[in-house]
């Protein structure tokens, strides 16, 4: 086929591998990789709640899309804003990696850390979500892609990081970690999946991405996606996510966070998949009225 679909991503090596992964699922159509930049990859010093959040990462590919300078974009599923802009839409999500955060270090448990431990995550999630767990850690700024933040581990700077497995697997690294179970730490919504996002009106675009969407992992990332939406969750919100289909159902849980991890707010529920986005809408729901009646003063 002559056609020769654009596709906009960002620059980082994990960015580059997820566009990889999506060529690979088209390989009779012609591919241009268009690599950006992104303001969100540009402010290091910085927490992303602070510059404008994770948002940031998806804003740059989607005005690269709307100038019609690319034909598709491909963005980590976590970093996607529950509302996209007028005439985008995720025209498929891939099927879905690890959604586990990894602890990257020598220890055998989380619970084996020292007292006191510096850990390095840029994420509210993870901060409040360990310090409800561990309260005398000491979580620090972390940023930078995936490279980058092993390195400034390997130089000592902390005891551990947080990543999400899903990068490190994709970039096929070697690198002592536990997974940390869901327990400790659930993961962000749509972690660990990839959304492929194009201009509505291209039907040759929509064709072809719905040939290779992937609809378990869409409903699951629907689910989790409507919950934190109806929370009005961002990411200076501490929210977890996670939903599994099995027999048509889906089950999803829910946690919300203070943001230094005083409390965490848990609930879950299942239902019929292809009511997801409802499912997350009930579930914010209940723990909002959770939250209310345990903190009626916030």
């Amino acid at each position: 086929m002559d056609t020769e679909i654009k596709i906009a991503t960002r620059a980082s090596p994990l960015a580059i591998k997820q566009c990889e992964i999506l060529i690979n699922l088209i390989p009779h159509i012609k591919t241009k990789i268009i690599k950006i930049e992104s303001k969100g990859d540009q402010v290091q010093d910085r927490s992303l709640h602070e510059i404008g959040g994770k948002g940031l990462f998806v804003k740059s590919l989607e005005k690269t899309l709307l100038e019609n300078n690319a034909d598709i974009a491909v963005h980590s599923m976590k970093d996607m804003e529950w509302k996209q802009a007028k005439g985008l839409k995720i025209g498929a999500v891939l099927e879905r990696g690890s959604r586990k955060d990894l602890l990257i270090g020598k220890w055998k448990s989380f619970y084996d850390l020292p007292k006191n431990a510096k850990i390095g995550t840029s994420s509210v999630r993870r901060k409040a979500f360990l310090l409800s767990k561990r309260p005398d850690l000491s979580i620090s700024l972390l940023r930078g892609n995936v490279n980058t933040r092993i390195n400034k581990f390997n130089k000592g700077e902390f005891d551990a990081i947080i990543l999400a497995q899903a990068g490190i697997q994709r970039l096929n690294l070697n690198i002592q970690s536990i997974e940390l179970p869901e327990d400790i730490l659930l993961p962000s919504a749509g972690q660990g999946a990839i959304a492929i996002q194009y201009k509505s009106e291209n039907k040759f675009i929509k064709n072809t991405l719905n040939n290779i969407n992937h609809k378990i992992t869409e409903y699951e990332t629907l689910a989790e996606r409507s919950f934190v939406a109806h929370l009005n969750g961002s990411c200076s919100s501490p929210i977890g996510a996670s939903a599994r289909i099995r027999d048509n159902t889906v089950f999803l849980q829910g946690a919300l966070s203070s943001p230094n991890g005083d409390y965490i707010i848990k609930d879950e529920i299942s239902g019929f998949y292809q009511d997801a986005q409802n499912i997350g809408k009930v579930l914010a729901n209940s723990i909002i009225k959770k939250k209310k009646q345990s903190f009626p003063n916030e």
